[in-house]
């Protein structure tokens, strides 16, 4: 069972390898495309020196909370919301943070620093939002907003 969901996994990075390369046109399919931006945005982090510890880190007191990527840099925890879009859709990866994922995002932070136990200086949240073209000769564009603010103003 486990060597499955290697071989799934392998497969899944040689597909988004050859979408980024080859510059194919990306499927309509929301999960992949999601998948993809993830993939996108976590390669965008290890440019900018951040190290990964976790893809879609999920409670084990509650499976509906869930961290897209859970970073380091420095000594800074960083929490990484990815939003996956199409380039003409007409709210943009910020405007889609509403109060209800906003809040969401904060307990799933509570209930990582209390599962891992982990004790840094400070964490912070981070929005990466990725416009996926329509058509596959237009690049993608990547906008990276550091320590957003997800309380109540």
């Amino acid at each position: 069972m486990n060597g499955d969901k290697t071989s799934r996994e392998k497969l899944r990075l040689l597909y988004f390898w050859y979408l980024y390369y080859l510059k194919k046109k990306i499927p309509k399919d929301s999960k992949l495309r999601g998948e993809y931006g993830e993939w996108l945005a976590e390669r965008y982090l290890l440019k900018k020196a951040y190290t990964c510890l976790h893809r879609n880190w999920r409670s084990k007191q509650d499976r509906r909370m869930e961290l897209d990527l859970v970073c380091l840099q420095d000594n800074h925890l960083v929490f990484v919301e990815v939003r996956a879009r199409s380039s003409n859709a007409m709210v943009n990866g910020w405007q889609s943070l509403s109060p209800r994922k906003r809040k969401a995002l904060l307990t799933s932070s509570k209930h990582y620093l209390q599962e891992e136990k982990r004790f840094l200086e400070s964490y912070r949240f981070d929005l990466v939002e990725i416009d996926i073209p329509e058509n596959s000769f237009t690049e993608f564009r990547l906008f990276h907003h550091e320590n957003i603010a997800i309380y109540k103003r």
